[in-house]
């Protein structure tokens, strides 16, 4: 079975070569690695140094964001099976040799483990406690995504690909859509919680803001384009999650039960509790900033598009 594994990148200079030297040294013999790259930094310089290991890079003419760039990888590929990957994640070298006799047993698309690699720190460890909490150790049925995920090729292609081609490209909340998609298809799904891979998650307040933020801009894009939301009714969601986190914090009881769950997970353990807490306030400020942030955005590039027809 071939394989194609595809990667999009924007300037990832600081993690892309651990990316492509896991990725160029699988024990399987028939791959291929493509990286649909919108950077402006050293990014594509660097994956060019793998051209010789049959890493192929790809520099769309008009930056379109991270759905096109998958869209245009899986398009391009070969392989019976995609591999979608994000750049700042390294696959353990049998990925692939584990990954085939699920596909040959008749698996439509794949979830494997995810673990971050950089416990020490508390942003990171925050957010990975979060998925265990939530998903892998609690209901690990809800997940339609993950780190290293892999579906056949045909199945992403009637599952409509990422969401794209919008005013704004979205940046969060894409994943879950398409993993969705692929599940309203009926396909098969394995969820192989023995292939583990490592990635290194945002770890300082800048890093955690951002991708935090990030996550909130997300929120109205996916409303707006996909769900045919109103703006009114975008900001009326966004202001009422400030109502429920402002009552979550003011009443105690309910931040305090979800810390302690994500606690148990932390190999700090109790000791986590106001470390914990201070990185959720932090990460409801930040959505709330990239919802709003957004949901202006959406409004500019909408009117623009209409003032250019």
């Amino acid at each position: 079975m071939k394989f194609s594994i595809v990667i999009p990148s924007y300037n990832e200079e600081n993690d892309i070569r651990s990316t492509m030297e896991s990725v160029t040294t699988m024990d399987w013999p028939d791959y291929e690695v493509i990286v649909v790259d919108d950077s402006n930094d050293k990014t594509p310089e660097i994956v060019k140094e793998y051209a010789s290991k049959g890493v192929r890079l790809i520099k769309p003419a008009i930056r379109k964001g991270r759905c096109e760039a998958r869209n245009i990888g899986i398009k391009d590929a070969q392989g019976e099976v995609v591999v979608i990957l994000n750049a700042d994640t390294r696959l353990p070298k049998d990925f692939l040799k584990k990954l085939d006799p699920i596909y040959k047993s008749g698996a439509d698309y794949v979830l494997v483990k995810s673990e971050i690699e950089n416990w020490d720190d508390l942003f990171a460890r925050y957010v990975e406690c979060l998925s265990l909490a939530d998903y892998y150790v609690t209901d690990p049925d809800r997940m339609e995504w993950t780190e290293g995920y892999s579906c056949r090729r045909d199945i992403a292609v009637r599952a409509g690909l990422f969401p794209s081609g919008f005013a704004v490209p979205i940046v969060a909340g894409e994943d879950a859509f398409f993993g969705n998609n692929v599940k309203a298809l009926k396909a098969k799904k394995v969820l192989a919680d023995d292939i583990v891979v490592r990635h290194i998650a945002p770890h300082t307040f800048e890093e955690y803001w951002q991708i935090r933020k990030g996550r909130g801009a997300g929120s109205p894009q996916i409303r707006r384009f996909l769900e045919k939301w109103s703006f009114p009714r975008i900001y009326t969601r966004a202001i009422l999650r400030i109502g429920k986190n402002v009552l979550t914090v003011l009443t105690i009881i309910p931040i305090t039960v979800r810390i302690l769950k994500l606690t148990k997970f932390s190999p700090k353990g109790i000791v986590d509790f106001f470390p914990f807490m201070y990185a959720w306030i932090i990460e409801q400020a930040a959505f709330t900033v990239g919802e709003f942030q957004s949901a202006k955005k959406i409004i500019k590039a909408e009117k623009k598009l209409k003032l250019n027809q």
